[in-house]
């Protein structure tokens, strides 16, 4: 068992009381010099806070589209799968040309992607473009009964053949993401278009066969 003797307290009162009566002052500056330290301590060796994050800007053609595509939502498909889709986004409209049976399949309608973007001249997609295709992924397997067909587009600067080839890969790289989500590859078909049709859009699909409506062809 530990004892703890008593001290005298006169010990200590001795030191800062003698030097002819100067001690208390002593004490007193010591201890101005201690909390002046303690202030400067905290002061100048107190970690630096991080600066405030700086959100990006965003430029005006992307505010445009956002603008364009309206607010996120959730949305859930037949088979219980919830995605988060803009509500005038193409993906929204795709589903309600499939579950609206008075609408025909047909070789016109054509649906056109709004978040799918390729390096310059180049058939490989930017990882912007994994969003909307496993979107679109997940909408052909909730809908087993759809089969689409991928079209590419370029404009008219080049040599057309140069474009036509460009746009065929186009469409089948972007065949290739779909089926790798989990798309069936027999219900896809991809096919380039070059410049033959530089107004509508560089990259869509049409619907060939929705509902209970089998494909007669891919034509």
């Amino acid at each position: 068992m530990a004892i703890f003797h008593p001290i005298d307290k006169r010990a200590f009162l001795s030191k800062w009381t003698s030097c002819r009566g100067q001690g208390n002052t002593a004490f007193l500056v010591v201890m101005v010099c201690i909390i002046i330290l303690v202030v400067l301590q905290g002061r100048y060796c107190a970690p630096t806070p991080p600066p405030a994050a700086v959100k990006p800007a965003v430029d005006a053609a992307t505010k445009a589209i956002m603008d364009k595509l309206g607010k996120f939502m959730a949305t859930k498909l037949p088979n219980g799968v919830e995605l988060n889709l803009p509500e005038f986004g193409v993906e929204k409209k795709l589903i309600a040309f499939i579950e609206d049976k008075n609408k025909a399949v047909d070789k016109t309608t054509w649906f056109s992607f709004d978040r799918l973007d390729f390096e310059t001249g180049s058939a490989t997609l930017k990882p912007t473009s994994a969003e909307q295709l496993k979107n679109i992924a997940e909408i052909m397997k909730a809908y087993p009964k759809v089969a689409l067909k991928l079209g590419g587009y370029t404009d008219n600067v080049g040599s057309a053949d140069a474009n036509l080839k460009l746009s065929q890969k186009r469409a089948e790289s972007t065949m290739q993401e779909l089926v790798k989500s989990g798309a069936d590859a027999k219900r896809l078909q991809a096919e380039g278009y070059g410049e033959k049709y530089p107004v509508v859009g560089p990259y869509k699909w049409r619907c060939i066969g929705s509902r209970s409506i089998k494909p007669d062809g891919w034509d």
